[in-house]
């Protein structure tokens, strides 16, 4: 197997995810919202053919919630490694790669209704280009896709979990001269007017998540 697709997940502990939304939420019920948005995405990506499924887990893989997840989408579980978000993207790709992977896609919790058909087209662009990404409405990416070998310096001084993250790749990808193409936007539920989207969008697509 050539192709590797990876989820970023945190384990579900009170008061470490979601934290603009528990502002609001308060901390069980961000919680709550929280594993649903791990469950939706893990699920899509088990619905997916031809490429093998991980779960990069931070701080750790032990968690009985992930446990269950992996388990259930046929997922492998590793811990995620570095200090910042930049470095652990890097050092997910630079493993997988080691591993024998050629494609390798990366995707977080925060997009539960990412649409499946983005996550192939990654994949498809990955045949003419060497990295691929998928930017969100406020600024940042949901999507990240490389081809073979990753480049660190793409991430050199991404301040993340800003607005500056979306800009500062392509900046940094052009500087590099690197193959690239983009993903059609999408978005990311950060906070609770991004929830009320995502309530409404539910709605619209008529689809049932427990938020």
């Amino acid at each position: 197997m050539e192709k590797a697709i990876i989820t970023f997940v945190k384990a579900p502990l009170p008061g470490t995810v979601k934290t603009r939304l528990q502002a609001d939420m308060g901390a069980e019920k961000t919680l709550e919202i929280y594993k649903s948005f791990v469950s939706e995405v893990t699920s899509l990506c088990a619905g997916l053919r031809g490429m093998d499924k991980f779960l990069g887990c931070t701080p750790t893989k032990n968690n009985d919630f992930l446990r269950q997840i992996a388990r259930k989408c046929n997922m492998k579980t590793f811990n995620q490694r570095g200090n910042d978000l930049g470095k652990k993207i890097v050092n997910a790709f630079r493993d997988h790669f080691k591993k024998g992977y050629t494609e390798i896609v990366l995707i977080g919790s925060d997009s539960p209704t990412i649409p499946k058909e983005y996550i192939r087209r990654a994949f498809h662009d990955l045949k003419k280009n060497d990295f691929v990404f998928g930017p969100c409405c406020d600024g940042g990416l949901y999507l990240i896709g490389v081809k073979k070998k990753i480049e660190p310096a793409i991430f050199k001084n991404i301040p993340w979990d800003t607005a500056e993250v979306m800009n500062l790749t392509l900046q940094n990808l052009y500087d590099l001269n690197i193959r690239f193409s983009m993903l059609p936007f999408w978005y990311d539920v950060d906070n609770i007017d991004d929830l009320r989207f995502l309530r409404l969008h539910l709605k619209y697509l008529n689809k049932n998540l427990p938020v």
